[in-house]
């Protein structure tokens, strides 16, 4: 049983480091054009609710995010509060973090 457990704890080990090492390559694609600062990765509808133009980062008018926010499901606001509390302040752009503001109050 014990060589199981400690086989299983290698595993996991390796596994976390490859992934970890896959994640922190500063791959260009995760910057916006706007000052090189990280985005936020949402899906398509959630992205939608605050963004006119998604790829591009432009912001909707604030008085269109209520609205579009009742259109999405639990599921999908919980994970957007989620992600925004695990993805610290300084790692986000000016516009997701005024978003992630938004939608903690929310």
């Amino acid at each position: 049983m014990l060589t199981k457990l400690t086989t299983i704890a290698a595993a996991a080990t390796l596994i976390s480091f490859s992934a970890f090492a896959q994640t922190s390559t500063g791959d260009a694609s995760e910057t916006t054009n706007a000052g090189d600062q990280a985005q936020m990765q949402m899906d398509e509808a959630t992205a939608n609710v605050f963004y006119s133009d998604v790829k591009a980062r432009t912001l909707r008018p604030e008085a269109e995010w209520s609205k579009n926010w009742a259109g999405l499901n639990d599921e999908q606001r919980a994970k957007m509060k989620s992600d925004c509390s695990t993805n610290g302040a300084t790692a986000r752009s000016e516009g997701d973090t005024r978003v992630c503001a938004w939608a903690g109050n929310n």
